[in-house]
């Protein structure tokens, strides 16, 4: 007798429970997908680049490039922008081999450094390409775009998401003759993304001119699927 009590008391709060848990299931509702995609004018940028030197001895080639290297450092870091941040990687010697009678022997040193200059504002791209340029790095770029305005807000493509699933689902409750109530459930499908554009340009320190840089763009999108309550 006590275990049939137990079981129907067991019974009993799982379909109470099964009953909270989506209590809004037996109203008449409308399920949506809202996309978006939206195109924002870059306003900051990154500029990669890496310097080398090469010598068969392994202190002359690091000598070699921390006394180039560090004397565009410290041009930079007085030009600096306000808000701007400089970055420094450190020092690599690596040794270059060559193969001779089935055997590898060293034939030099290769001293590596890479340089970052972070959230430059986009404006000045062309005269700090022209800037890293003077100091004959062996690789410019990439340079990475992004927007404040995406930091700030995350995503600005998931209210316009939000936007459009609504929308959809004003046209197909229209169109069944009823009314959109509340949203009941919101999913976020795809999580937020923002592409930054990026270019890689050949490292140049032979143009006197300023480099003429076109403007970069962030791309960023969203989607989401709503649940609305239809209403006659």
């Amino acid at each position: 007798m006590k275990n049939l009590f137990a079981l129907g008391l067991t019974l009993s709060l799982l379909l109470t429970s099964a009953a909270s848990a989506s209590d809004w299931a037996p109203q008449p509702h409308l399920k949506v997908a809202g996309e978006a995609s939206i195109t924002l004018d870059a306003d900051r940028v990154d500029i990669h680049a890496s310097f080398t030197s090469d010598h068969k001895n392994s202190r002359l080639a690091l000598q070699e490039l921390e006394s180039r290297f560090g004397n565009l450092l410290r041009s930079l870091r007085r030009q600096l922008p306000e808000n701007a941040r400089l970055e420094a990687g450190q020092v690599r010697v690596h040794p270059r081999h060559k193969r001779s009678n089935d055997e590898w022997q060293i034939i030099g040193y290769t001293a590596t450094r890479d340089l970052i200059v972070l959230d430059l504002p986009v404006e000045k791209t062309g005269e700090w390409v022209e800037k890293i340029s003077q100091g004959q790095p062996s690789q410019l770029g990439p340079l990475n775009y992004h927007s404040t305005q995406a930091t700030s807000q995350r995503n600005p493509a998931l209210e316009e998401a939000l936007a459009d699933a609504r929308n959809k689902a004003q046209i197909m409750a229209a169109t069944l003759g009823q009314q959109l109530g509340k949203a009941l459930q919101i999913e976020e499908i795809s999580s937020p993304g923002i592409q930054a554009r990026s270019a890689v340009m050949a490292a140049d320190s032979s143009n006197e001119s300023t480099p003429d840089m076109q403007p970069g763009r962030v791309e960023t999108s969203a989607r989401v699927q709503v649940i609305f309550e239809l209403v006659d």
